[in-house]
């Protein structure tokens, strides 16, 4: 499959390039650029022409500027993250290289192996030599997308050298550190044949030739280029080059060149980069063919194992696709990830339980395990406190949803896998933290949990914070159905109990401590007081805490938890009057959708539209049936900048101070798989029981979902937006209960569930 391309208008000139006055062929702009194409084939052969301005390096390391986006790929260890703009800041297509188990290097660009001060990442573009002339991708005339090429998810950027189209795709080849750059070169518009040639390159440093590579002796990060195509071509050892060409272009034909770049990490210099390239002398400036059709098979094999869906619905199908493509190289196979791409450098609980949560639904299980296990043996400790920022805080400033997400997120793991083998092997852990929130020094006699830290991390009094209350309850409920795991079948009655404790004093009518005017509120101070205000410090100069002096608490995005979990009714007014409430937060102060994370005048850093926020209120809106806002709202998801290529950044920041450090979230990503799977497929567990309650938008088009599911696949079918009248599971009509949903037998492993409407509706046959 293919995602729609994006990019800038075609149509529009180089704002950089100089009039001709005279519009006449021989203009003195004309001479000039023909004296400097003189120089530049003559004096300095050689040398790569992709450059950037050293003034516009600064901005390169932005991690936002407008019309910029990511692709996240990877392969072992080698995370390559590609970066494309629509702005002309250089090439507009290029990409770090980074480690991907080393989650603080990416806090920064310039940590990346290739980034090189004052050339930032020139050398890791394509050159496309036409007359002699080296053209690179050119921000506004290039469209990026999402594709497939042979069932592998690809980076893809279309672009113009001249007549010729050149089309690349970058993609992650099974786990040693290697990727495919497929090169097509197209005559769209060339008049006549022409001659072209290719120029790939290395960040400088010690190049040498070995067993057919170009390679870089880094000890860090062992960078090698080679060809798996059968083409004229040369290293030029001294400019870090591999030369292609030339290669022949009639009017109307195509060729197609594949390139490889590998990266060891760490280097290992006794291995070689590609062990069935043939060997070459270390001297030599040829490049072997590298064989790589069975890393192509395997690969494409270990995609197809995830889940999928299929729908004409394309805003449907491509979000899903998007998230999924993204996830897998956001998490290290020792399952490290860093929560703010970018920006953090540094691991939370909480981010990687959501992400973990989206890849479970995305059908990565062997990912989601390792992440799982990299959580419980180095992010919560023996006494069940959970890491914050890559650390563990005072007992005031902990954050208490993170037990519940990541028993939510590991209830999850196990009831789509089957395996709980995790959950066995840490039960003593898992116990203590679950437990933890339970202490009395956490609780008043309301039973809920209170400190001073809230959930986007303020220090404020101290006070019960509704999103703590939630995911308490949610924690509780969700240990209790793994007792039998977790050996505790003798605590479980008593969490329950204390679940409903906290739901009823938070939520429950009339009159829960976290209700006011008849809907939600944020924070309800010990006292009795509801929050209304917040006094937070703030460093920044233009932020809202500093510049305004009225600095409101709600609403919130979390509101919107409790709805989107079903710890209160959907339908219930207290939801309506709550989802009414947080529409105040979408265009807050900016054109366009989404929604903030609360009052912006109460921002101490990053004002703007919060993607992971946003699907806070596009799960609640979609339980609640209300399928105009919710669809407003996954549609701003996969067009805003940043969601059209799956890497969503944290927010669309409104403020100058704080834009250079707005990073790419992987736990959007996981809230978009989650969303697509369980809220509009509608396949969830209550407990330990499946349920399948297909939500689809009304008048959508049919969906159909192949999700892997234990040890098997889980097809489904969806009619057309209509709610469906009844099922066959395999073959067998199964009628639907009350709220619609059909119920499945614990040991269920799979199998073809099609929804159908009655043909006739007299007669309902």
């Amino acid at each position: 499959m293919s995602i729609p391309i994006h990019g800038a208008d075609g149509n529009r000139s180089n704002p950089n390039s100089p009039a001709d006055p005279s519009g006449c062929a021989l203009s003195k702009w004309n001479i000039i650029r023909w004296i400097c194409l003189f120089l530049a084939a003559f004096i300095l052969p050689d040398a790569p022409a992709a450059s950037i301005d050293t003034n516009l390096i600064a901005l390169q390391k932005q991690s936002f500027i407008h019309g910029r986006e990511y692709f996240v790929l990877r392969s072992g260890r080698a995370k390559m993250i590609v970066q494309s703009d629509q702005v002309d800041l250089g090439p507009a297509f290029m990409y770090y290289l980074f480690d991907a188990a080393d989650n603080h290097q990416t806090a920064r660009k310039e940590q990346a192996f290739n980034f090189v001060q004052g050339a930032g990442l020139a050398a890791s573009s394509l050159e496309v030599v036409l007359g002699d002339f080296p053209f690179t991708a050119l921000g506004y005339q290039t469209q990026t997308r999402w594709t497939t090429v042979e069932g592998i998810p690809a980076a893809e950027a279309v672009w113009w050298a001249g007549g010729v189209r050149v089309t690349e795709q970058l993609l992650a080849l099974g786990d040693e550190g290697l990727f495919l750059r497929r090169i097509q070169l197209t005559s769209a518009n060339l008049g006549g044949p022409e001659d072209l040639k290719l120029r790939i390159a290395l960040p400088p440093g010690t190049l040498v030739m070995s067993h057919g590579w170009l390679m870089t002796e880094a000890s860090a990060c062992r960078m090698g280029l080679g060809l798996a195509s059968t083409v004229p071509s040369r290293a030029m050892i001294g400019q870090g080059l591999v030369e292609i060409g030339p290669l022949l272009i009639n009017p109307g034909q195509s060729q197609t060149v594949d390139t490889l770049l590998r990266g060891q990490i760490p280097a290992n210099k006794e291995e070689s980069l590609a062990a069935d390239a043939s060997p070459g002398s270390t001297n030599s400036t040829s490049l072997s063919v590298v064989q790589i059709e069975e890393q192509m098979r395997q690969t494409a094999q270990t995609w197809a194992r995830t889940s999928s869906v299929k729908t004409s619905d394309t805003t449907v199908r491509d979000i899903f696709e998007k998230a999924r493509f993204g996830l897998a190289g956001m998490v290290a196979d020792n399952g490290v990830m860093d929560a703010g791409i970018f920006e953090y450098g540094a691991q939370w609980v909480r981010d990687t339980s959501n992400t973990l949560l989206g890849l479970v639904h995305a059908g990565h299980f062997q990912l989601a395990r390792r992440g799982f296990a990299h959580v419980l043996e180095h992010m919560v400790n023996a006494e069940g406190n959970t890491m914050i920022a890559g650390g563990f805080d005072d007992p005031d400033r902990e954050q208490f949803d993170q037990m519940g997400e990541l028993i939510h997120a590991l209830k999850a793991y196990r009831d789509w896998t089957g395996d709980d083998t995790l959950i066995r092997e840490h039960r003593t852990k898992l116990i203590a933290m679950v437990e933890r929130p339970l202490r009395p020094e956490f609780r008043d006699k309301t039973g809920m949990v209170h400190n001073r830290r809230e959930f986007w991390e303020r220090t404020l009094e101290d006070a019960h914070e509704l999103a703590y209350q939630t995911y308490v309850t949610l924690g509780l409920q969700d240990a209790a159905a793994l007792a039998e795991p977790l050996g505790a079948t003798d605590r479980a009655a008593h969490w329950l109990s204390e679940a409903a404790r906290i739901q009823k004093s938070a939520f429950g009518l009339p009159g829960g401590a976290l209700i006011e005017d008849g809907r939600l509120i944020k924070r309800r101070a010990l006292n009795g007081e509801p929050v209304r205000f917040i006094h937070f410090g703030a460093a920044a100069p233009d932020v809202p805490l500093k510049t305004e002096h009225v600095n409101l608490a709600n609403p919130d995005a979390t509101m919107a938890l409790p709805i989107a979990y079903g710890l209160i009714s959907p339908q219930s007014t207290l939801a309506r009057n709550t989802l009414n409430e947080l529409e105040k937060l979408r265009d807050a102060r900016w054109f366009g959708g989404g929604y903030e994370r609360y009052h912006s005048s109460g921002q101490c850093d990053q004002p703007g539209p919060w993607s992971f926020a946003t699907c806070f209120i596009l799960r609640a809106q979609h339980e609640a049936g209300q399928f105009d806002r919710s669809r407003r709202t996954l549609e701003w998801l996969n067009t805003v900048q940043g969601g059209r290529t799956g890497s969503w950044f944290e927010e669309i920041p409104l403020i100058r101070s704080q834009s250079p450090t707005s990073g790419v979230l992987p736990w959007t990503s996981g809230e978009v798989s989650l969303f697509i799977v369980r809220h509009l497929l509608g396949v969830r567990f209550e407990g330990n029981q499946l349920i399948i309650k297909p939500a689809p938008y009304p008048g959508s088009p049919p969906i159909k979902a192949d999700l892997r599911f234990r040890r098997g696949r889980l097809i489904l079918e969806i009619p057309s937006g209509q709610p469906p009248e009844f099922a066959l599971v395999d073959g067998r009509r199964v009628m639907p209960r009350g709220d619609g949903a059909i119920t499945l037998p614990p040991d269920f492993a799979g199998g073809q569930i099609v929804f159908q409407q009655h043909k006739d509706p007299k007669t309902k046959r």
